[in-house]
């Protein structure tokens, strides 16, 4: 990795997409732009004029036949397409882009936001709880809790009896987080852009 770049380490939930283009949006400002984004919230940036920059993330899996299209529809509003990272789209874009666009009324649907309404933001938020949060709660159900139980029940029968029950319940306790975290997330996201649509 390039050493010009400066390494963070951030964790965000399913949900906290909004959170992360704010926090991408601040660095921008403070003179860092996004270079990439690994697993596990490593955050690389590279030093820039400080800009305001909007960045937006649009979690819309394209089959790869489409992806040049579905990415050249954003850059000819003058998006810039940054990467992909578990099916979410990294794009960002001058904030005076949008503000010329407004003065101009020439403002879209793809000046400020990725998606034009709040219907749009409600059917993103659909794809995200069938794609990716309704695997983690299957596996939560079919396979974590059985196998907690199981060892919770064998437990003091042996040494590694012991230690897969301390493993089983660790992972237990980490979905159990990961799941009540971004429940709150899709309730709160849900009300949010119900109550704007109303």
């Amino acid at each position: 990795m390039d050493r010009r770049l400066r390494k963070e380490y951030h964790w965000f939930a399913l949900t906290d997409y909004e959170q992360e283009e704010n926090f991408l949006r601040k660095k921008h400002n403070a003179g860092y732009k996004l270079a990439k984004v690994t697993m596990l919230g490593t955050y690389y940036f590279e030093k820039c004029k400080p800009e305001d920059v909007v960045y937006k993330l649009d979690f819309n899996p394209q089959k790869p036949e489409d992806k040049d299209s579905y990415i050249q529809m954003y850059e000819d509003y003058g998006w810039e397409y940054i990467q992909d990272l578990n099916e979410y789209s990294y794009f960002r874009k001058p904030a005076a882009d949008e503000n010329i666009a407004s003065e101009k009324g020439t403002a879209n649907q793809y000046d400020s936001e990725i998606f034009s309404d709040d219907e749009s933001k409600l059917e993103m938020m659909k794809r995200i709880f069938v794609k990716k949060m309704l695997p983690i709660l299957i596996i939560f159900g079919a396979v974590v809790i059985p196998q907690f139980m199981i060892s919770l029940h064998n437990n003091g029968r042996s040494t590694v009896g012991a230690v897969l029950l301390i493993m089983w319940a660790v992972l237990f306790a980490v979905y159990v987080a990961v799941i009540v975290r971004c429940g709150m997330g899709f309730r709160r996201l849900g009300q949010k852009y119900k109550n704007k649509k109303d």
